[in-house]
């Protein structure tokens, strides 16, 4: 497996991004997006406004894989895709791709419709930004800001629990008390992923990229 952890999408399209990346995403894969994470609820109306094909926000996302020659990209839509259809992509998809947006609420949506377990055995390349990148973590937190009002701790997918991650990472001092309690809790290393940096997992082997650094290690701070 491979897991690819930024902040912002648009990391994917930075010259210090590139040449790792083009060893990874081919031409020919198949990228299936899961359009989970909004905030607050939305009609289905709402929410096709927003993530519908020809959208603004959808044809970001699809834009973001043009330099790679990739252009197979379909979604995993809360309405109108049913059971088996998510089932069918998520099992023939090269890529998943987890935007971002609401974390928590994602991992509910995703445990409400019933594909949590297919997600878990996936074994191929995982893209997310902000909160796609988040709830890749076996265990992440939530630092307080604009939209959460209080630091939390969530449970994620399990494709990683050698360490924590802190993204968008500005140093704020809401930040760094968040990645104490971890440190503290857990004695993990914590990575740090401002929006212009971005953390690789290949198969166990752990790169990071432009800004993004380790902060913690086992035996505590590094910078």
């Amino acid at each position: 497996m491979i897991n690819i952890l930024m902040s912002r999408s648009s990391a994917l399209n930075q010259a210090w991004a590139y040449d790792e990346l083009k060893q990874i995403l081919k031409p020919k894969m198949k990228v299936v997006v899961l359009g989970f994470s909004f905030f607050n609820e939305l009609t289905e109306e709402e929410y096709f406004s927003i993530y519908d094909k020809g959208t603004e926000y959808y044809e970001k996302i699809a834009n973001n894989f043009l330099d790679y020659g990739i252009r197979d990209i379909n979604w995993i839509y809360y309405y109108k895709t049913d059971h088996d259809e998510m089932v069918e992509r998520i099992n023939n998809a090269d890529i998943l791709y987890f935007p971002g947006g609401a974390p928590d609420l994602m991992m509910k949506r995703i445990i409400e419709k019933n594909i949590l377990e297919e997600l878990k055995a996936f074994k191929g390349i995982v893209i997310g930004s902000s909160a796609g990148a988040m709830i890749q973590l076996n265990k992440y937190h939530i630092s307080p800001d604009n939209e959460y009002f209080k630091f939390e701790e969530k449970t994620g997918l399990g494709y990683i629990d050698e360490f924590f991650i802190e993204v968008h990472y500005r140093r704020r001092k809401k930040q760094k008390s968040s990645m104490r309690k971890m440190r503290k809790k857990y004695l993990k290393p914590i990575y740090t992923i401002p929006d212009d940096g971005m953390v690789i997992v290949n198969n166990g082997n752990i790169k990071t990229l432009n800004k993004a650094k380790k902060m913690y290690n086992k035996k505590g701070i590094i910078k």
